[in-house]
């Protein structure tokens, strides 16, 4: 759904992003903001991070979210008060899926604090504390690729609210690319449209009048219906 076919250089190696971070820009997700750690710590992964989770009541925006002006501020998030779950979405066809059994798939995460991130419900990695402006970077061991699957997937993480700062930029790519048969089959299944009014919230295609946001999973553009 929100697949990004962006393929960089780095090092040498090709890399292409399943979800990318900031430095592709502000990236899609849905996310809820908790009252207190204690209701964090009484959730479980069920409840918000897998495929089966309804989103109505989320918030659909942009991250990477921050408390800090001068720090990944896409959205505002007030970590100082309030615990964050935030969920993104791609897709994969079958012939993507067997092709990323063989590849490097690494997570990027730059965190405040202690995140726990979650592939399809099931728990890949997590941390203690924050690492500021870098990056922590997981390959997924064999059993955390097999989470993957056809179709939807959603990459969720949970951070803690905590003192001082706090922010969340986080992707998935792998080492390497997509052959460009399993790319051109499949592009069509990655440009579904959505909607979302000024406020954020995911709407149906839209009739009455007012200014709307599309999103088609490569780009974003403005829409006002008069």
């Amino acid at each position: 759904m929100f697949f990004s076919c962006s393929v960089s250089k780095a090092q040498d190696s090709e890399t292409t992003s399943l979800l990318s971070t900031l430095d592709d820009g502000a990236w899609l997700c849905a996310y809820y903001m908790l009252n207190s750690n204690e209701e964090l710590g009484s959730l479980s992964s069920d409840e918000w991070a897998g495929h089966c989770v309804d989103e109505e009541e989320w918030v659909q925006g942009y991250g990477p979210l921050s408390n800090s002006p001068d720090q990944f501020l896409t959205t505002e998030w007030g970590s100082q008060t309030q615990p964050l779950l935030v969920r993104r979405h791609f897709s994969l066809t079958e012939e993507q899926l067997t092709e990323l059994m063989n590849k490097t798939v690494v997570l990027t995460c730059s965190y405040d604090e202690n995140p726990h991130v979650y592939l399809n419900g099931s728990l890949i990695w997590s941390a203690s504390g924050w690492n500021d402006n870098d990056y922590a970077r997981y390959p997924l061991i064999p059993r955390h690729k097999k989470l993957l699957t056809v179709g939807d997937n959603v990459l969720a993480v949970s951070l803690q609210q905590g003192d001082g700062g706090g922010h969340i930029d986080y992707g998935l790519y792998f080492l390497g690319s997509f052959s460009a048969s399993s790319v051109d089959a499949s592009e069509c299944a990655f440009r579904e449209s959505r909607y979302f009014n000024l406020a954020g919230q995911s709407v149906s295609v839209p009739r009455d009048k007012g200014v709307y946001i599309q999103h088609d999973g490569f780009k974003t553009k403005k829409i006002i219906k008069r």
